[in-house]
């Protein structure tokens, strides 16, 4: 047990800090205070003393150092348990500081508000972790309160001990604190990386905060929980209008159908249907209700269960024919109010709202202690890219697949092959190991579902075809048009392939490999 008798607050979010006055008042401990923080007080109607005061030294450049002192550093770090630190800090008249509650300035509100160079920089708080960190070395002696939400805990730790503290309360507070100045210095850090554009820094820092802990991970025997990245760069941000809480896979599923349907050309209307992280189902259409339909209907039966999502408002009349399927989750940047309505129908049903972003920044994979960072791709291919490597040159309309189709192919797990006609895909091979097996699944599919469909279809790799016996199963089920990247050192046995089947072929120059 540690009694608390001298106090240390320093606070910017003042938030409940009457209740803590309470308690401390209750139990006879003196309080020194800063600033803003010391008239708060006061006017609360509480005795306080002003840091000035104590340590006998001003406040001065505009509040940059007024804590920064050996009476306050050393009644924070003195080792009680040591005769040589009582001694050193009685010899010096300095007061052991038993509580401190510092909460720090607010630069993750600024950098959120895309605050100024200066603003940002006077809200880098300096005294405060040092506070923090202080009191957080030396637990033994010291309890630390870095956040309003621990102050009910602090409550009932004091009236239970009457006025003092557990050991393992303050070691629990020590961790938390040093969370908490990790944090901190993490957003100053990955912000000052961005001022200099330092894509690859020596030293990079990736921090999040708690945003639920989920049911499991990928499976029942796994764990999981949702953290969320701090940052004023525009990202994946969504709005939960009902259903049950979102699972692990639900997360990935939904990332990835809004990535899709995000990535093809705003003009038209896409929809994108997910299952286990791969489109089953993707068109585009002018009419709303025309693309979802279309999408449903590349794999009705891969359908149900997924993840549907579009990249515009959902009305009564889609609404409609949603909820005829099974569904996971939908998602879309606005749904009206009757489709609301049809929607609360089905209770566990997900539905979100989310926000577009303009652009993307980085990917990054973790593996155990290691993680892999990179550029998120965000490739698009219009018809300047495209280079024609066959006799005869793809239509108008064979060109518009083949942007679309090729996409789509970007999200679909490699090896992938999309099969494409009317702005809608009809098979899709995906995550195979050989580039034969990936064109065998999708030609698969389409010939089954799509007999008349496939025999005008385009087709899109993500990768080039390293022989041409790939290409020849597309052909030979009835496509008349592929893109892909080109590259192969068979690049040429390939256009003879195409040549002979008199089909046109196109180069993009462009891998999309997604693992």
């Amino acid at each position: 047990m540690k009694k608390i008798k001298n106090a240390l607050i320093s606070l910017s979010d003042k938030t409940d800090i009457e209740k803590i006055l309470n308690v401390l008042n209750q139990y006879s401990v003196n309080i020194i205070s800063t600033g803003g923080t010391y008239k708060h007080i006061v006017n609360l109607g509480f005795q306080c003393e002003e840091i000035s005061n104590y340590t006998g030294f001003p406040e001065m450049l505009d509040g940059r150092v007024k804590t920064l002192h050996p009476k306050i550093h050393g009644g924070l770090l003195a080792d009680l348990d040591k005769n040589h630190h009582t001694k050193s800090i009685t010899d010096h008249n300095i007061q052991p500081i038993d509580l401190v509650i510092v909460n720090l300035y607010p630069f993750e509100k600024k950098l959120l508000e895309n605050s100024g160079f200066e603003e940002m920089i006077e809200n880098i708080d300096i005294g405060g972790p040092s506070m923090l960190r202080s009191a957080a070395k030396n637990f033994k002696h010291v309890t630390i309160l870095p956040s309003p939400k621990f102050y009910q805990k602090f409550i009932e730790e004091m009236n239970q001990n009457k006025g003092a503290t557990t050991i393992e309360f303050r070691k629990k507070m020590a961790y938390e604190t040093f969370s908490e100045t990790a944090f901190y210095d993490s957003l100053i850090s990955n912000w000052m990386a961005d001022l200099h554009e330092d894509r690859f820094p020596h030293k990079k820092i990736i921090s999040g905060k708690l945003k639920e802990k989920l049911r499991y991970g990928e499976n029942p025997h796994q764990q999981s929980a949702i953290y969320e990245v701090v940052t004023n760069k525009p990202g994946f941000k969504f709005r939960q209008l009902q259903g049950k809480e979102l699972s692990h896979n639900n997360y990935l599923d939904a990332f990835n159908a809004y990535s899709l349907v995000n990535d093809i050309d705003k003009k038209s209307k896409t929809c994108a249907i997910i299952k286990h992280n791969n489109p089953c189902g993707c068109s585009e259409d002018q009419d709303e209700t025309k693309s979802y339909l279309k999408a449903l209907k590349s794999d009705p039966i891969s359908a149900f269960g997924g993840i549907v999502a579009v990249n515009y408002s959902i009305n009564e009349k889609l609404a409609s024919e949603m909820v005829k399927t099974f569904y996971e989750v939908i998602l879309a940047p606005k749904i009206d109010d009757k489709a609301k309505q049809i929607f609360s129908s089905k209770k566990n049903l997900r539905v979100l709202e989310y926000d577009f972003i303009t652009n993307n920044d980085s990917s990054i994979t973790v593996m155990n202690n290691s993680f892999l960072l990179q550029d998120s791709n965000c490739s698009v291919t219009k018809k300047e890219d495209l280079k024609t490597v066959t006799k005869k040159q793809p239509t108008e309309d064979e060109i518009n697949n083949l942007i679309f189709a090729n996409q789509v192919c970007k999200h679909v797990k490699s090896n992938a092959i999309v099969i494409a006609n009317h702005q809608m895909t009809l098979g899709i091979g995906a995550g195979q190991t050989s580039r034969v097996g990936s064109c065998e699944l999708a030609t698969k599919h389409a010939s089954k579902y799509f007999s008349k469909e496939i025999l005008t279809s385009v087709a899109a790799s993500d990768a080039f075809f390293p022989f041409p016996d790939g290409l020849e199963i597309l052909i030979k089920a009835g496509i008349k048009s592929v893109i892909q990247p080109g590259g192969s050192v068979k690049d040429q046995e390939v256009i003879d392939a195409a040549n002979k089947a008199n089909i046109s072929m196109v180069f993009t120059n462009l891998r999309n490999f997604k693992h």
